[in-house]
């Protein structure tokens, strides 16, 4: 799948995101969730990697992930899409 970055304000707030994508002449919803883990610095890293882990493997199998991001502020963001984006139709 190609990828493109477009900036989302204020995922904390609302963690999901719904994008209406049209390709060629057919229109797509493409379904996204942020997820916030904390990220403690006291603990080491195999134990912060475990936590990630574990987490992960519970996730809600009708998500994939995408993108595990950098630490920030004790947190890391976590960010997945639905597994089939939902087909709208096609433009006229």
């Amino acid at each position: 799948m190609s990828q493109i970055c477009i900036p989302i304000p204020d995922l904390h707030t609302h963690p999901s995101v719904s994008l209406e994508v049209t390709i060629g002449e057919e229109t797509h919803v493409m379904n996204y969730r942020v997820e916030s883990l904390p990220w403690e610095n006291d603990l080491r890293p195999t134990e912060r990697i475990d936590r990630l882990r574990d987490f992960l493997k519970d996730y809600d199998s009708t998500w994939e992930l995408v993108q595990i991001g950098p630490p920030d502020g004790g947190i890391i963001s976590v960010t997945f899409r639905q597994h089939e984006p939902v087909r709208v139709g096609r433009e006229s």
